[in-house]
């Protein structure tokens, strides 16, 4: 076979593919030719042709052939029979020229050219009249009227007997469809016979129906034709005719058509009297088996070949509907003939007959089975309406359409495993047997037509009609579907969740695509779906009202946590190299971004200026994309003209037109959501904080709206406050950044008359007399108040940062300078806030006091006004100690007079109580970490509901009362601080009931937030108030013994907390671990004597055990647990050293996280936290230095380094870490439940990977044998599971394979190693690590020597349960049989070998099959023939567990009858 090119062959490689396949003289398939032109002489240009112009000629072909068939594209031209039966063109030669005839030698010239010469003459001779010998002929009729009745539009109309081939008038339209009635011509048949002569039997029709003028064969060139013409039509009538048989393929090739016509007539015959000879249950039969032999679809054509022509004409009383099809199709000049031909009627036994055997028939409807035998065949259904001829345009009646009249089935009934979601035009789920009137326009004409309802598929296929109307109405159904599956209102119940399909069927680009339309409800309904798909619809009024909370303003970016991805070089895949859909599965807000929806969305606002709610859905959509990364952001910003629109159309400066409570024109009016862009914005970065001042003048904006008050604002008052508080949100994060202050001197008048204002405003509820919009209003009111107070606290802490910053200028050098220049200090100063305190100190005393007096529960707008005003004085008192004018004695008075008059009678109030029972009712303990709404991976939310609370993340609920407990512990932490003299009144708190119950609940059930999962990210707001809390027992407990009873609580609180902290928090990890966790006000048993008690306990607990129990104290002589206790207490320092080294590599994500926790201005870039990842803080922390030592022992041995000591301090953080292990797991045990005990050992595996005798060490090995006492307690080996993936762990087996290794290399058969090789192999884990010691590494069996007594582990937990899986028996005795393992070698092995050989051979099971006994037999056989005969004996006398023994079993002192019977009925055969 020849080959052919390739992409990237030369000339030079064509040119020798050319010789070859010429070498070869293979045929060709094509020749290229020059064809001649038919307007000049192909004879006399043919050779000029050849000469002047090149000819490609394939070898192997004729030159002189012409152009070959199939050759040209062009399609062969239709030719007459005259044509066809003419000569060729080549016969007569070219027009013009001369032609040559040779003549024989006796041939007269003129006979041959008569032969030769075939001209008119051979047409003319063959010309035949027309024969009518067979025609009827019929006088014409007369009428009644002397003139035909003048015909009007609308009185008679009908359905047309021809194909109209062109557009016809009405009245020839109606003319066609008259009836010669209407123009006085009588239909009555005439008593005189009709003029005939004898039919021939070649053309007598075989139906009753009136033959038509147009039936009639016209006039041909031949009187066969005639003949043929007739036949056709008799076939077209006679039932005797084939239907699926036609014929076609002998009558072509056959040169005798009467012959072959003759042929298909016999096999018709047979066929029918085959069938007339069968049963109709053979028949039936046969039917059933050609269903399963032919093709569905081969099936289907067959059945409509069999109903494609009726066999009867309908009577004149019919509808038009049911008339023939052969009638459909005659020419447009047909006429019906004035009266019906006279025709030989059918016997009606021989109708009977043939209709009997079209009984049986292939039902479409059956779904591939007989009709339930049914022997008659269905009358078709009559019409739903009659159809009447003064109708319009009904000139063809479609029965199949005017069939969707009728009335609609019942659907059928539901099945099991549920069915096809049908939803309603406003997106909620249909039930199947709802009772909806066809008029909602619920029913269709797809699929199930009786059910209403849309199919996601068919608004799918709905979407990309060509009619506007229709795709409007799909994209937004989809729309409602959408936001509907986001509240979990779908009005019923999924098999799964619905908009991670729909993202998967492709809606994202359904929508994209559909925004390029030109249609302005096209835009609408798309820009509506795309709100719906991205937008969580209580995510941004749960962001708002947090807000003024504490650290409230920082925001997690809501883009996925995706992993990277390799490709086959193992380089990793960029998002460019992803295909669209590839991306939009892992992040829709990128792939959004890659199809230029900003550009999009630009060009709607700018040129296309949609309505109002077109307007609010495009800004929903840009906030939630800025919502997603830094990146998003940065694309918002660049995009060409957006921001600028959005500043200019929805912005104004200049004044407005109201437009009542619904905002009709959005454009030239503030609009909230605009605003909100620009905060959202803002928050993702300083530097686009600066853009925005700098190139959009945003502070104009802002003081445009803040300065002026709601009510005066043309707008609604509702919105007017939503603008005002939104104005200052703006400012609050600008001045986080130390931006926009300037703007405060200039507005500080206007501001300290609001805060004259606050002090008249009371934060209890209103009574009953006031209506629900001045209780609306109220709650406005306090919510720009907190707001206003929040962007005052960003201004004290400005004003606080200006001597910080002039102190760092000053003490640096002028090259340091130049080399890293740090901001200027800002244009404020503490002389600048100073005159706030007074005025916030007495709204705080006010709303406070009015707190601790109140018993009734207030509203979340009135408590988070009180925590913004409790969170500006501790901001307040955190920056007066730092200013030149701070006065200590003045400082602490106002602290002694705040405490007194104000906290302390609060928080020992019913109120306070009122708000810590809160807490524990909204803690996230109650929350599993998982979203009741749909979660969707490549589109992360914040999982709130925008009504139904109970859907909300706990500690953010509007109930929640954690935004004013973080200001008051932050305040009473702050004031603690400054005035440790008052720490002693707040030792009734520490001691509160309220509060330790809510710590007891944090400890019991310790939150780990799910990494898959943004909802998780609200718990930071609850971390704020349990660090607090924490905090202020360090404060109390250095100034009051009583406290430390507690100790044990809130140190657990606080490993707790250190575990569930974010990403984010780094500066609480860092405090926690530097101030709380290794401070030995939390770890009071050092101090109260507890190592003491602990080796008396231990002596008690020794001297209570019975003599016969095993005892590991003779496996290692060291210190005892107090003593090691005391050691690890005195080494608190390095131990707190270690860790803080350990966590303090990530500098600078700690240097970010300080400067936001202890708000830096000057330092913070970002108001956007780190990407959410769950913890920051692994719950295995403790073990995180040995984990660490491991792999850098591993990346050393790669570069072919050898670990063969450690350097003292090495040694020494490895001892730490042990230490601290200790101590844990033996005062606070429960803190550490949270890590899987598979795990811990794991962990504790890397010890003895790392070198190879870093475990004989004695420091080392003198922590690990306790550590392993604590480990092999029942409730601890009652926790092991080595059947569960270990966390951390990719593979536990290869793990266990890598220690297996190290200990038959290196551990000289020390009896620590062997104990943990032999926690793996217990009896209830998986037989594939029994299997790596017995069959993989059968050397550690020869050196694992540890003593019965000396055993930590139970030793039943080695034999119970016996085993069963056979191989591994086999194994075992195999390994005995061989001396692999002896009771002097390994004697824990050797009894359970011997203990599981034996219960396996011995014991019957009910189960037991056939292969099991064979093999119990042919193992007794090897047993039986071992030549060791005490071990013989030993297997077959195997008694039970004894450790008084010396193998540790006892032995029967003979054999049982049972056993005996099994040996000789293994022997018998």
């Amino acid at each position: 076979m020849i080959r052919r090119p390739k992409p990237g062959e030369s000339e030079e490689d064509l040119l020798r593919l050319q010789e070859e396949f010429l070498a070869r003289e293979v045929a060709s398939s094509a020749n290229v030719v020059k064809k001649g032109d038919k307007r000049k002489n192909v004879a006399g240009t043919a050779q000029q042709n050849r000469v002047e112009k090149d000819v490609v000629q394939l070898p192997g072909a004729d030159p002189s052939s012409g152009l070959p068939m199939g050759a040209t594209s062009d399609p062969p031209k239709k030719k007459s029979k005259f044509r066809s039966s003419r000569p060729a063109a080549g016969d007569y030669g070219v027009r013009g020229q001369r032609i040559e005839i040779d003549l024989d030698r006796d041939e007269d010239p003129e006979v041959a050219m008569e032969r030769h010469d075939t001209h008119i003459t051979s047409v003319l001779s063959k010309i035949m009249e027309h024969d009518t010998s067979n025609a009827a002929v019929h006088l014409p009729r007369g009428t009644t009227q002397g003139f035909p009745t003048a015909l009007h539009r609308g009185h008679t109309t009908g359905a047309q007997n021809g194909k109209p081939h062109k557009k016809r008038s009405l009245f020839a339209q109606q003319f066609e469809s008259s009836t010669s009635n209407q123009f006085g011509v009588s239909t009555e048949p005439q008593s005189e016979q009709p003029i005939r002569a004898p039919v021939s039997s070649s053309i007598q029709p075989h139906s009753t129906h009136p033959m038509r003028v147009s039936d009639l064969p016209m006039a041909s060139s031949s009187v066969e034709e005639n003949m043929e013409m007739g036949e056709s039509i008799a076939a077209e009538s006679s039932p005797q005719e084939p239907h699926v048989i036609s014929g076609a393929g002998l009558l072509q090739g056959s040169l005798d058509p009467e012959r072959a016509r003759k042929d298909i007539q016999q096999i018709h015959q047979e066929n029918l009297g085959r069938l007339s000879a069968m049963s109709e249950e053979e028949i039936l039969q046969e039917q059933q088996k050609l269903r399963q032999m032919l093709d569905p679809n081969l099936l289907k054509f067959l059945q409509s070949k069999g109903t494609s022509k009726p066999t009867q004409k309908p009577t004149s009383s019919s509808t038009p509907t049911s008339k023939p099809q052969a009638d459909s199709e005659n020419d447009s000049m047909d006429t019906e003939s004035s009266a019906p031909m006279a025709t030989e009627p059918i016997p009606e036994e021989k109708m009977t007959q043939e209709t009997s055997k079209q009984r049986v028939h292939f039902d479409d409807n059956a779904g591939g089975g007989v009709d339930d035998g049914k022997k008659e065949e269905q009358e078709p259904d009559e019409p739903p309406i009659e159809v009447k001829k003064e109708w319009v345009n009904m000139n063809k009646v479609e029965s199949d359409k005017i069939s969707w009249l009728k009335d609609m089935p019942k659907p059928s009934a539901k099945a099991k495993e549920g069915y096809q979601a049908r939803f309603d035009f406003n997106g909620m789920l249909v039930a199947r047997d709802a009772d909806i009137p066809v008029r909602e326009g619920l029913h269709h004409h797809g699929e199930e037509q009786e059910v209403p309802g849309y199919s996601l598929e068919e608004l799918f296929t709905l979407s990309r009609s060509s009619v506007v109307q229709q795709r409007v109405l799909a994209l937004q159904t989809l729309a409602r579907v959408l936001y509907n599956c986001r509240i979990s209102d779908i009005g019923g119940e999924l098999m799964e969740p619905l908009v991670p399909k729909l993202l998967e069927a492709g809606v994202l680009f359904l929508f994209r695509w559909s925004l390029d339309d030109v249609n302005e409800g096209v835009i609408t309904a798309c820009i509506e779906g795309l709100a719906a798909l991205l937008i969580q619809p209580g995510d941004e009024s749960t962001s708002d009202r947090v807000f003024s909370w504490y650290q409230g303003s920082e925001t997690t970016p809501m883009r996925p946590v995706v992993e990277d991805e390799e490709d086959e070089s193992g380089q990793k895949i960029e998002d460019k190299e992803k295909s669209d859909p590839q991306l939009a599965s892992q992040d829709v807000i990128k792939a959004l971004l890659r199809m230029s929806v900003l550009e999009r969305l630009r060009y709607i606002l700018e040129v296309v200026r949609p309505p109002a709610p077109v307007v609010l859905n495009a800004l929903a959509i840009l906030i939630r994309i800025a919502r997603h990364s830094q990146e998003a952001t940065h694309e918002i910003m660049k995009c060409p003209r957006l921001m600028q629109t959005v500043f200019a159309e929805f912005l104004p400066l200049a004044s407005w037109k109201s437009q009542g409570d619904v905002v009709s024109e959005a454009y030239n009016y503030p609009l909230i959501p605009a605003l909100k862009l620009a905060r959202v914005i803002c928050q993702n970065g300083r530097h686009f904080a600066a853009t925005l001042l700098a190139k959009y003048n945003l502070m104009s904006v802002v003081v445009r709206y803040a300065s002026m008050e709601p009510v005066d604002m043309p707008m609604n008052i509702g919105e007017a406050f939503q603008l005002s508080t939104e104005a200052f949100r703006v400012w609050q994060v600008c001045v986080s950044y130390g931006l926009a202050c300037d703007t405060y001197r200039d507005l500080y008048p206007l501001l300290m008359q609001q805060l004259q204002v606050f002090q008249r405003l009371s934060i209890l509820p209103l009574d009953s007399t006031h209506d629900a919009s001045a209780k609306a209003a109220n709650r406005l009111q306090m919510t720009r108040a907190c707001t206003v107070l929040s962007m005052l606290e960003g201004v004290i802490h400005v004003a606080g940062s200006a001597v910080i910053l002039q102190q760092k200028q000053t003490m640096r050098s002028d090259e340091q300078s130049q080399q890293h220049p740090r901001a200027p200090p800002p244009p404020i100063d503490w002389s600048h806030v100073s005159g706030l305190m007074s005025p916030l100190e007495l709204c705080a005393k006010r709303w406070l006091g009015e707190m601790t007096n109140c018993s009734d529960v207030l509203e979340a707008e009135a408590l988070s006004l009180v925590g913004s005003s409790l969170n500006f004085l501790a901001s307040v008192y955190e920056n007066w100690t730092r200013q030149p004018s701070y006065s200590p004695v003045d400082c602490l008075q106002h602290i002694e007079e705040l405490v007194t008059r104000l906290l302390v009678p609060f928080m020992t109030s019913t109120s306070f109580y009122s708000v810590v029972c809160n807490l524990k009712s909204h803690s996230s303990v109650s929350h599993d970490g998982n979203s009741s709404l749909p979660i969707i991976s490549a589109l992360p939310d914040f999982s709130c509901h925008p009504e139904d609370q109970s859907l909300v993340y706990p500690c953010v609920k509007q109930t929640s009362s954690y935004g004013f407990a973080a200001g008051l512990l932050r305040l009473v932490t702050t004031l603690l601080k400054i005035h440790k003299g008052m720490a002693a009144k707040f030792c009734p708190i520490i001691e509160s009931t309220y509060v330790t119950e809510y710590l007891k609940a944090v400890c019991k059930h310790p939150h780990q937030s799910s990494a898959s999962q943004l909802v998780g990210s609200w718990a930071r707001y609850e971390h704020h108030v349990l660090y607090y809390l924490v905090k202020l027992y360090y404060h109390v407990a250095q100034q009051s013994e009583s406290c430390h009873q507690y100790s044990i609580l809130y140190h657990s609180t606080a490993l707790v907390l250190l575990t569930s902290l974010q990403s984010g928090q780094e500066h609480y990890v860092h405090d926690l671990l530097s101030t709380v966790l290794f401070h030995t006000d939390f770890l009071a048993e050092g101090r109260i004597g507890d190592p003491i008690a602990s080796d008396l306990a231990d002596m008690l607990t020794m001297n209570g055990k019975e003599e016969t129990a095993p005892s590991t104290n003779s496996s290692h002589q060291g210190p005892t647990r107090g003593e090691l206790l005391q050691d690890a207490y005195d080494h608190l320092g390095s131990i707190r050293h270690l860790y803080m080294v350990y966590f303090g590599a990530a500098a600078q994500a700690l240097t970010r996280s300080r400067a936001r926790s202890l708000h830096q201005p000057h330092d913070i870039d970002t108001l956007s936290l780190p990407e959410f990842t769950g913890p920051l803080v692994p719950m295995d922390w403790i073990f995180l230095p040995l984990l660490h030592l491991y792999v850098e022992a591993q990346k050393a041995e790669m570069l072919g380094k050898t670990v063969k000591s450690f350097p003292p301090h090495i040694l020494a953080s490895i001892t730490d870490t042990l230490r601290w292990v200790f101590m844990l797991e033996t005062w606070r045990p429960k803190c550490l439940q949270m890590v899987p005990q598979a795990a811990k050992v794991a962990r504790l595996y890397c010890i003895f990977l790392t070198g190879n005798d870093l475990f004989m060490e004695d420091a080392v090995s003198g922590f690990l044998w306790p550590i392993l006492r604590i480990y092999t307690q029942p409730e601890y080996l009652k926790a092991l599971d080595f059947n569960v993936p270990v966390p951390g762990v990719a593979s536990f087996h290869d793990l266990y394979m890598s220690i297996l290794t190290q200990y038959e290399a290196v551990s000289f058969g020390n009896r620590l190693f062997a104990h943990f090789i032999l926690l793996p192999i217990q009896q209830q884990f998986n037989p594939s690590l029994r299997k790596a010691v017995w069959f993989d590494r059968v050397g550690v069996l020869r050196s694992l020597g540890l003593p019965l007594r000396e055993c930590a582990i139970p030793l039943t937990n080695f034999l119970e349960p016996k085993e069963t899986n056979p191989e591994l028996v086999e194994i075992y005795l195999g390994c005995v049989a061989s001396g692999s393992v002896r009771p002097s070698w390994s004697p824990v092995m050797y009894l359970v070998a011997v203990s599981h050989l034996s219960k396996f051979l011995f014991t019957r099971d009910n189960l037991d099959q056939v292969e099991a006994v064979r093999l119990k037999l042919k193992m007794i056989r090897q047993v039986l023939a071992l030549k060791d005969k005490v071990l013989q004996q030993q297997i077959l006398q195997y008694q039970g567990l004894d450790l008084t023994q010396p193998l540790g079993f006892n032995l029967y002192p003979q054999l049982p009858l049972e056993r005996l019977e099994i040996l000789q009925a293994a022997e018998q055969r």
